[in-house]
Formats: structure tokens, C-alpha cells, sequence
């Protein structure tokens, strides 16, 4: 049996307030229409839903049992209304964890003071999310993605504290941190290219190897050692003179951060941010 929507709110509202007059004046219609709606209800279904007396009404057992199922099932709607509402001004952004926490975030303040009407959530992992309605920020392989979906080709380059650059002698060999990535499809990063166009500047060193380069960044940036690294994590670090590059002979690599996601399928606030964010890092 189909009944209409207003219909089963018409019902709701009379049940739940126990009265017709009260319905009426929430639903903001006459107390005749709620008669209305309740009679031809039950005359569908075929049963009495209210005993009238005189101006009460008071629910059947058959009222009872459909006054549960309604009252829940519109808790529910208006549920699910209220969250896609919240959830409209918010944005959820995943990338991995060095882009987050080495680029994304420190940003954020920056994109927060102009666009005070999108709150941004950012989770963090090292696969693709296959969330609804989130922008998806990932670290590939440049001749597998789309020149549309790409964000910035990665150079790589040699980064350490200034004075342990300094500190650094023949006898004394560096450790250099490298980073082995947990995606096995990942190319890897061009530590062989950088050593043989920067031949000599490293005669001796230690490797030593992390994950993610976000770790062997923090070891840097502590005087702990060298970092080898994509340019783009550690550009705010060069810029406050925290890290300097070890050489000016940086290296392509095959390696760039790309967004999945086509601009067709970006809600305008999710567009908003590609486009901010691609002026950021380029």
C-alpha cells in the first residue's frame, strides 16, 4: 500500500502530540486537513488508528505500532538532514602523512582566513580512500597519472641543519635517511641520479632508511643527519632557514603528487581548495 509522505507526517505529529488541534498548528495546516489526511490513512489501511472522544484522540493498537515505525523512521530522515547539512561546510581532504603533516597543515591557516565557510578535516594513510565526497591527495608514479589530475612533479635534493652540514669531515661520515616507500608500485626515489650529478659532494655517508620522509625530515631538522627528499615537503623549512640543501644540483624524479579525481567530479568547495592549494606548491 503506497501512502503519501504528508500523509505519514500528518500521522506522526497527531500521535506523537495526541492531538489533532496540536498537529495542526505544528504542521501549520487546519485541523479539518489532518482529519483529512488521518481518515483517508486509515481507510486505506483499513483499520482505525485513533478512537475520537469527543476532543481527544487517543491511538488504537494498530495506531501504536505505526506511530513507532514513523516516529523513528522520520527521527532518522531528519537525522540524516541535519548531518549532510553540517556536513556541507566541511571538506575531507586524505593524503599521506608527510604531505599532511610537512605541507598541508602548516598551509591550512592560510586557506582557513579566505575561505572562513569551508572547515577542512584531513585524514592521513598511505593507500587511496574511497570515501564519499572526499578529496583524495596522493604521492604516484608521473607517467601513470593524467596530466589533468596532477598536482607537482617532485625534485629531490640533499637537506640538512646548517651547522651540522658544516660538522660534517672525511672522518666523520653523515647518516643520509632515504625513504623506502610502503607502496611497492611507488618508483623509487633518485638518490643514484643525485649521487652521480653530485659526485663528490658526499665521499663518504651512512644510509639509513624510514617509510615515510616526514621521519627522516624531523632527523634532519634535530642536527641527527641528511635527509634525501622531495623538494615540496621541506620548501617552508628552506624558507625559515631551518634546513638548507646540501647541494644546488637537485634531481627529477618519476615520482609527483596528484589528486585522483577529475574537476568534473569536485563540489565547488572541493574545487576551491585544488585550486588554492596548486597555487601553494607551484
Amino acid at each position: 500500500m503506497n501512502a503519501s509522505l504528508q500523509a505519514i507526517k500528518v500521522f506522526e505529529a497527531a500521535a506523537r502530540l495526541r492531538s489533532f488541534k496540536d498537529a495542526a498548528e505544528e504542521l501549520s495546516i487546519t485541523p479539518a486537513g489532518v482529519s483529512h489526511h488521518i481518515s483517508n490513512l486509515e481507510s486505506r489501511l483499513g483499520v482505525r488508528l485513533f478512537n475520537r472522544k469527543n476532543r481527544k484522540v487517543i491511538l488504537t493498537s494498530e495506531g501504536h505500532q505505526l506511530a513507532e515505525a514513523t516516529t523513528a523512521g522520520l527521527q532518522r530522515i531528519q537525522t540524516a538532514l541535519d548531518n549532510i547539512k553540517s556536513g556541507a561546510s566541511r571538506l575531507n581532504v586524505d593524503t599521506t602523512s608527510s604531505f599532511a603533516a610537512l605541507v598541508l597543515i602548516p598551509l591550512l591557516h592560510d586557506f582557513n582566513k579566505t575561505n572562513q565557510n569551508i572547515d577542512v578535516e584531513i585524514s592521513t594513510g598511505e593507500v587511496v580512500a574511497s570515501k564519499i565526497n572526499a578529496l583524495s591527495i596522493r604521492l604516484g608514479d608521473v607517467t601513470r597519472v593524467d596530466e589533468s589530475s596532477l598536482l607537482k612533479k617532485e625534485r629531490f635534493n640533499v637537506y640538512g641543519d646548517s651547522s651540522f652540514i658544516n660538522s660534517i669531515t672525511a672522518d666523520k661520515p653523515p647518516v643520509v635517511y632515504l625513504t623506502k616507500w610502503k607502496n611497492s608500485k611507488l618508483p623509487d626515489s633518485p638518490w643514484a641520479s643525485w649521487l652521480m650529478k653530485n659526485e663528490g659532494s658526499l665521499p663518504n655517508f651512512e644510509i639509513r632508511y624510514f617509510d615515510q620522509e616526514l621521519y627522516g625530515v624531523y632527523e634532519a631538522i634535530a642536527g641527527k643527519g641528511l635527509v634525501f627528499c622531495s623538494e615540496t615537503l621541506v620548501s617552508d623549512f628552506v624558507k625559515a632557514n631551518t634546513l638548507q640543501p646540501m647541494s644546488y644540483q637537485g634531481v627529477d624524479s618519476m615520482l609527483c603528487y596528484y589528486i585522483p579525481t577529475q574537476s568534473w567530479q569536485h563540489s565547488a568547495k572541493m574545487q576551491a581548495f585544488v585550486d588554492w592549494l596548486k597555487s601553494k606548491v607551484n
